[in-house]
């Protein structure tokens, strides 16, 4: 298992967190091609995400106040979602186990890492890295009822761990549902269907491909999603959409209590 870990592609090696202050974590010492990856990505989603981009979305990408230019550091972008929800970032080195992940949304802590892809990974990448944590989960973390969903999910993955017997298919739901929700979901906006996934508001590609008819939006349904299947290694054909994020948080709620997840 460890050199199976190993020989994962960066990022994608399971990893505990940083649980230091983040202004106390160094700044890696980027390089001018890592900055001008960031500024390109970061371009080719201002052409992309107005008009498909959900307005909760932009709304969080405008107070989140991302430089265009260069690589922000993990303290400052933190310090803005600090001011608006009370939610921080905590720096990663890569993918963290479940239990750990569930841990840090239950205690308002989003997992960041702070490594850029490559430049011939600009389309794509299943590798996590800081432009999707940042880019695509940080404007979120500045919305209300999306925090209270998230938080809530935190709680119950934590649940599924300290209350739930070693193998009860609880471990393998959570991270179905945030597949399918926090990374791939579309929503319903009064101007037509939106993107609100971070798995798709950071990748080019993904934006215009979700809301093509290339892919098959499916009514929300959490007993479906919980045994849904899903690759990552390519672009998603099968998305669920929600009317709001009260639905998402008042259905999470229902479906956690009759699990036993949450109270």
């Amino acid at each position: 298992m460890d050199n199976a870990i190993t020989d994962l592609p960066r990022g994608m090696q399971e990893c505990l967190p940083d649980y230091r202050d983040i202004h106390e974590v160094a700044v890696p010492p980027y390089t001018d091609v890592e900055h001008h990856t960031w500024a390109t990505l970061y371009a080719n989603q201002q052409k992309v995400l107005p008009g498909r981009a959900c307005d909760e979305f932009l709304a969080g990408l405008e107070a989140v106040d991302f430089p265009a230019d260069r690589i922000p550091r993990l303290a400052d972008i933190s310090d803005h979602i600090e001011r608006h929800s009370g939610w921080r970032l905590t720096r990663v080195d890569g993918l963290v186990p479940n239990y750990e992940f569930f841990k840090l949304l239950s205690e308002r802590l989003f997992p960041s890492t702070d490594f850029i892809r490559r430049p011939d990974e600009i389309e794509y990448t299943p590798s996590p890295d800081m432009f999707h944590d940042l880019l695509g989960h940080a404007p979120l973390l500045v919305n209300p009822r999306f925090c209270a969903f998230f938080e809530a999910f935190g709680r119950a993955g934590v649940a599924a761990f300290e209350r739930m017997p070693e193998g009860h298919p609880a471990r393998d739901w959570l991270p179905r549902i945030y597949w399918f929700t926090v990374e791939f979901g579309l929503i319903r906006n009064p101007g037509g269907l939106r993107i609100y996934g971070a798995g798709i508001v950071s990748s080019p590609g993904e934006v215009l491909h979700s809301l093509s008819d290339a892919t098959t939006k499916h009514a929300f349904d959490l007993d479906v999603i919980m045994n849904r299947s899903y690759d990552i290694w390519h672009m998603q054909d099968d998305l669920f959409v929600i009317d709001s994020f009260d639905q998402l948080e008042d259905s999470f709620y229902t479906w956690a209590r009759s699990h036993g997840l949450l109270n």
